[in-house]
């Protein structure tokens, strides 16, 4: 039976393996013609068939230990790595500020466009899905507002009660308006504009945090913790607080846990040696962490179909898609591009939220519970799904253009005082379309074991033993995760001259 399970993943991921011999080179280089022997339709469905075998392993594993390791946390506890952390991320904020102000119009000469866009935001979501939520720790926005709450409790200022039923809604609509600036409003890129958005946004995250304390608002309001939280379920590593200072800050934990996992504030809170971090299972905080609260089922699904409108919109088909609706739209339309991206970005996120409540309603129905309850209980599942569509997509944008950084930072107002030096671009395409193949579909996998890891806890009466019932019960979810698999395969491979 261990041999057995040592074979699964090799086994699992076998029939989308052989669905793409030589054809990376065709998408990573984007220049290089290649004529792929089978039809497009086909590899992608064999990563559907991936997923769709590990249903049934799902049902027959037995749930094992999530914890890989014992503390890690204590050797490291003396270096102040947080501390440290925010002082870099303060001085490259700074940096950014000025450059984008006062320095390059260009997008790779400024560290304002670079930095943002490519080491921030797309590097935040690689490290938090597979290594660990840092934002908490080294963020300057966190550690900024944290002293302004520290003051204001000195002075006996009492917080305004956060409406529970806002939840995570807040963060939902900045992750569409950060959506839009990046796929659809042509300033968005520009220097300036960046470090006008970034000096209104922190003074907007400041006022908010010192009206409902940072603690219950960063999570729920400020993007990109929300970002970082909910990404770091997929990760490795996994904070944790034996012995709890008092009632959860965040108020995101139950208070009678004696362990509390994947709570900053918590872990923030508590004693230096009653905090914790050790590894665990790639997909254990999905179903070992606290519940997502209102809207975070809505702020997943976002992220999800927002980074597919990215990569849909660079393929041939949305080319298609746009032509036909300049040539048959209203003339306004003609004359505003980005208006017609909105549009279609709007459309492609509504259809997935459409889509994720069908399912909800369906699952809703056979657990006998509402589908809004439905959507937020499964939703974390759909956080592999994500991370992995995320990483894969940005990959070869975040290795390339972060080679820019450095010279960006040293020289932010473009004063010729970094010497020329030569950026790597030539990446070995098979390497590439290997790690997005066996990211989309790994992630998937991960999350059909989630979903039914999720369905057996909530088992009336709750059993350690997987059961068909549970299997029946998430079967529409799993049915729209094959979905998933073969839709970001086929967007992945847009590139590739195929047979028909």
């Amino acid at each position: 039976m261990t041999a057995l399970r040592r074979l699964l993943p090799p086994l699992l991921v076998l029939p989308a393996m052989l669905m793409v011999p030589a054809v990376a080179f065709a998408h990573a280089e984007g220049t290089i013609s290649y004529e792929f022997p089978l039809p497009i339709w086909m590899y992608a469905m064999g990563g559907a068939v991936a997923v769709l075998v590990s249903v049934p392993v799902a049902m027959v594993a037995r749930p094992g230990r999530d914890r890989l390791s014992q503390n890690v946390y204590r050797p490291i506890a003396r270096l102040h790595l947080g501390a440290i952390g925010t002082v870099l991320a303060t001085l490259v904020l700074i940096d950014v500020i000025l450059g984008g102000l006062f320095g390059s119009t260009e997008f790779i000469s400024n560290p304002a466009a670079i930095v943002i866009w490519v080491d921030f935001w797309v590097g935040l979501g690689v490290v938090s899905a597979l290594v660990a939520n840092i934002w908490d720790f080294t963020s300057p926005l966190s550690a900024l507002v944290r002293r302004v709450d520290g003051g204001l409790a000195d002075r006996g200022a009492a917080a305004t009660a956060y409406p529970e039923r806002l939840g995570m809604w807040p963060a939902v609509g900045m992750l569409i308006v950060w959506a839009w600036m990046e796929l659809c409003w042509p300033k968005g890129v520009e220097p300036r504009v960046i470090a006008i958005f970034i000096l209104g946004y922190l003074a907007v995250q400041v006022l908010l945090s010192a009206l409902f304390t940072a603690e219950v608002w960063l999570p729920r309001g400020e993007l990109f913790t929300a970002f970082a939280r909910t990404l770091a379920r997929m990760a490795p590593l996994e904070l944790y607080v034996t012995e709890p200072a008092g009632p959860c800050l965040a108020r995101s934990c139950s208070d009678d846990d004696d362990e509390r996992r994947g709570c900053p504030a918590c872990w923030q809170a508590a004693d230096r040696w009653h905090r914790g971090l050790r590894l665990r299972l790639p997909g254990a905080g999905i179903h070992r962490e606290a519940p997502l609260p209102r809207g975070g089922a809505a702020f997943v699904v976002a992220l999800l179909a927002t980074v597919v409108f990215d990569g849909f919109s660079n393929t041939d088909r949305y080319g298609q898609l746009a032509n036909w609706l300049y040539d048959n739209g209203p003339v306004w339309l003609r004359a505003h591009d980005s208006t017609q991206k909105t549009i279609l970005m709007v459309a492609i996120a509504g259809g997935f939220a459409l889509v994720y409540y069908l399912i909800a309603w369906l699952i809703g129905r056979l657990e006998r519970s509402s589908a809004s309850i439905a959507a937020t209980r499964y939703a974390p599942s759909l956080i592999p799904i994500a991370a992995v569509y995320f990483i894969a997509h940005y990959l070869t944008y975040l290795v390339i253009y972060s080679q820019f950084t450095p010279g960006d930072l040293a020289d932010p107002f473009e004063r010729e005082w970094v010497p020329d030096y030569d950026v790597w671009t030539h990446l070995p395409s098979t390497l590439v379309w290997w790690l997005q193949v066996g990211l989309i579909v790994a992630g998937h996998i991960v999350a059909v074991f989630q979903a039914h890891r999720i369905a057996l806890a909530h088992e009336r009466p709750p059993r350690r033993v997987p059961t068909r019932s549970a299997a029946l019960r998430h079967a529409p979810l799993t049915a729209l995760m094959i979905a998933y698999t073969a839709i970001g395969l086929w967007v992945l491979a847009q590139g590739i001259k195929a047979s028909a």
